[in-house]
């Protein structure tokens, strides 16, 4: 009988990982997550209300921001969120909305705290393509067309564009990028394309 309801609790589990949840956000308002579930899986957002939300993770002790971008109007984002910090959705927007939050196996180790200079900087999408990224152990947003992402990432982070599964190195932050800069994508994918 033990092992019986051993088994069932471990399907329910299952069940509830894979289980997708839609997140209702209010206009104007911000919802605020905390799910036990940040030890273990990255969290997958995906955004089918045509509008752009912002999505920030907060330190749950100063209740900082660790890292944030926006998601575009039909955005997918994959994100690392450490256990027991927030994950924040913000609707900017004047109508109520809803998005897709699921679970999904974590691929990389995260990075251990350290005290590496931060530099909190915007990724910017001059063209009128999708353009998806990898931020190792931050997130894979893709950037939608002429859209902005404000990101907050340490020195020495790589970005990467994904081509299929493979992926391309795009931009690595150095102390050439200041805080409040604006560096355009799409012109750096361009670019890689030249060479």
């Amino acid at each position: 009988m033990k092992k019986a309801v051993l088994i069932f609790s471990i399907l329910l589990v299952g069940f509830q990982l894979s289980a997708k949840e839609k997140v209702e956000i209010p206009a104007q308002k911000s919802v605020e997550l905390t799910y036990a579930e940040y030890a273990n899986y990255d969290v997958k957002l995906i955004n089918k209300s045509g509008k752009q939300i912002d999505v920030a993770v907060l330190d749950s002790k100063t209740r900082k921001q660790v890292s944030g971008f926006g998601l575009g109007p039909m955005g997918k984002a994959v994100l690392y969120v450490a256990a027991g910090n927030i994950l924040k959705l913000r609707n900017t927007s004047s109508k109520d909305i809803s998005i897709t939050l699921d679970f999904v196996e974590r691929k990389s180790k995260p990075k251990t705290v350290s005290n590496t200079e931060k530099v909190n900087f915007t990724l910017h999408n001059s063209s009128l393509k999708s353009i998806p990224l990898i931020i190792p152990n931050v997130m894979n947003p893709n950037l939608s067309p002429m859209s902005n992402s404000g990101v907050s990432l340490e020195m020495g982070q790589k970005i990467y564009l994904r081509k299929g599964i493979g992926k391309v190195l795009i931009l690595t932050v150095d102390e050439n990028i200041k805080t409040g800069d604006k560096v355009d994508v799409a012109k750096l994918v361009r670019n890689i394309k030249k060479d």
